[in-house]
């Protein structure tokens, strides 16, 4: 437990006056990936490292803190090396999106079960968040959902459970785009 107050501890001041790019402007960002750390443990069968990775899974993408800085503030390099495969490798390119999203799939393709897990909880929280706001524009959401199908398809074979719910939310999106 005393790495994941760690992780919290970390992910909250990185995150720190960074809320949703639509709606819940008064929620902070850092509720996000606490959310995703608790349907990774609802899963069960995850340990403390996935955990926290969990948590910290957006920390070098959407924060100045760098590789170097986790291990420093004493996140072990399991966890690291995890939030590092969560971590878009396209992130920063200037490549047509499209580009840059077929770049993270084909990381993701990739990466660690443990990995892909987090991945499944993270883009179920987005997606879930992106359709209940009221304020994500429909283009934009019509977009976010094709490229979470895409997503899915390098994800699948995974965690079933976690592949339905995402699946569920992907048509739940859709009837609200028709």
């Amino acid at each position: 437990m005393k790495l994941l107050r760690k992780a919290i501890k970390i992910a909250k001041k990185a995150h720190l006056g960074q809320f949703r790019k639509y709606g819940h402007f008064y929620v902070p960002y850092v509720q996000h990936p606490l959310r995703v750390m608790a349907r990774v443990a609802l899963r069960g069968g995850v340990n403390e490292n996935v955990l926290a990775a969990a948590i910290l899974h957006d920390v070098l993408e959407d924060s100045s803190i760098k590789y170097d800085g986790l291990l420093r503030r004493g996140i072990p390099r399991p966890v690291v090396r995890l939030v590092v495969e969560l971590t878009n490798p396209s992130k920063g390119m200037k490549a047509p999106r499209a580009t840059r999203k077929r770049i993270d799939r084909e990381h993701l393709a990739k990466v660690s079960v443990q990995a892909k897990i987090i991945k499944l909880a993270d883009r179920i929280d987005n997606v879930r968040e992106s359709i209940d706001d009221g304020e994500t524009p429909r283009d934009w959401l019509k977009t976010y959902l094709r490229e979470s199908e895409l997503l899915l398809e390098v994800l699948r074979g995974t965690d079933a459970s976690l592949e339905s719910e995402l699946l569920a939310e992907l048509r739940r999106g859709k009837k609200l785009c028709a």
